[in-house]
């Protein structure tokens, strides 16, 4: 009976890649349908808006689209390594980002960038340490350069971006909301309702941020978050983005409800950083609205206006059992994923999990032949045994079952 198991399991898998293969190409092509036809700028969501881009017309990377990253380009120091393009000029600045200040390598060349029909010029490229921070699907981050010389879709229903410049944007069921454009960030005013605290004014809105709303450490203080009462988990991360703290903590609640315009998104989990550095010490917003939020919606922001567009068009998420442990897939430098996150006290460290700790393999299989959307749905399978090498090079077995977190 075994060898007729694996005779189907391997039929089932082989019809499963066949189709996943098919969807991808069919979505592809549709994809550069639209793209010749209105100058839409394709992308694949990921948690992250995850384009193609072109460095002086040679060198193609994958970028994510960050409104969080003013109007910055920057690459990715691996990437920047394993590309082939040579830059003439360096220097050294200073930046900031999720998880406070550091110090980094700037190209100084002119650099010329193709993301689909956009053309911008760069003086200055910063290169980050990116894919520490995301994993190795990221090559450089885009930020909102021009975005008030023309309105900007972002259309998470079909998955384009496009910079109407001529002709008006369709506005049939959308609802316009004000804006602050400001150091070319962009703000708007939404409220947050946790039991009887609400957290009401301007957040930033940060496409480049994976979650739904990330609250800063002046506001934990200011609303006493941590005297709300209410499940809630406190969670360990590596390197959570650009700076120079390498691991932040920070603590997982429920909301009630989000209002954002006219609109109520009901039960969406948010986090908060009591001792939050960079974009989440003290700042002129409350947080951060991130796209476990905007991908509910199309949206279409005229900064030119101070106006913000959005049309729902994705229900409420259901709830569903998630493991306490999260990862980077660095394939790029290593044998596997790298354990970034970890809950607290939760099932992964009671099993001997530690962060830096490298996946190697997920019931039985190898990561490296896991596709880019099976790894990004790993919380789908109900239970997961891994093959892990700790960072003293000693292997270990892991069992975990996901569970319903709320």
């Amino acid at each position: 009976m075994k060898p007729l198991l694996f005779c189907r399991r391997m039929m089932k898998d082989t019809v499963f890649k066949t189709l996943s293969m098919m969807v991808v190409l069919c979505t592809l092509i549709s994809q550069q349908v639209l793209a010749q036809t209105n100058d839409s700028i394709p992308f694949i969501y990921r948690g992250h808006i995850f384009i193609p881009s072109v460095i002086n017309d040679s060198v193609h990377c994958n970028v994510i689209y960050d409104t969080g990253a003013a109007n910055m380009y920057g690459v990715d120091s691996v990437f920047l390594r394993q590309s082939g393009w040579h830059p003439e000029h360096l220097g050294n600045a200073f930046t900031s980002g999720a998880a406070g200040k550091t110090k980094v390598r700037i190209i100084t060349d002119k650099t010329k960038v193709n993301i689909g029909s956009i053309v911008d010029n760069y003086a200055i490229v910063p290169i980050f340490k990116l894919r520490d921070v995301v994993d190795c699907h990221i090559d450089g981050i885009w930020g909102i350069k021009n975005i008030a010389d023309y309105p900007f879709e972002i259309n998470f229903e079909h998955s384009y971006l496009k910079q109407h410049k001529t002709g008006t944007p369709n506005l049939e069921g959308y609802q316009k909301l004000p804006i602050r454009y400001e150091n070319n960030k962009i703000m708007l005013q939404a409220e947050t309702h946790m039991g009887e605290t609400v957290v009401k004014g301007w957040y930033l809105m940060d496409t480049g941020g994976g979650g739904s709303v990330d609250f800063t450490a002046k506001t934990v203080k200011d609303y006493r978050l941590n005297s709300i009462p209410g499940k809630r988990y406190v969670e360990d991360m590596t390197q959570f983005g650009i700076g120079d703290k390498e691991i932040e903590w920070f603590v997982d609640m429920m909301s009630d409800i989000i209002v954002i315009g006219n609109d109520t998104i009901h039960k969406e989990p948010v986090t908060y950083f009591p001792e939050g550095t960079g974009a989440f010490s003290d700042r002129p917003y409350l947080g951060t609205i991130g796209n476990d939020v905007w991908s509910k919606y199309n949206i279409i922001i005229d900064a030119k206006n101070s106006m913000l567009w959005l049309r729902r068009f994705k229900p409420d998420r259901t709830q569903h059992p998630v493991y306490d442990f999260g990862f980077r897939n660095r394939t790029d430098i290593c044998r596997g994923w790298i354990v970034s996150r970890l809950t607290r006290d939760g099932d992964a460290v009671k099993a001997g999990m530690e962060l830096g700790d490298t996946i190697i393999t997920v019931n039985g299989r190898n990561v490296t032949d896991y596709s880019w959307e099976e790894e990004y749905d790993i919380d789908d399978l109900p239970q997961v045994h891994l093959g892990i090498v700790g960072a003293d090079g000693k292997n270990k077995q892991v069992t975990l079952e996901s569970k319903e977190r709320w």
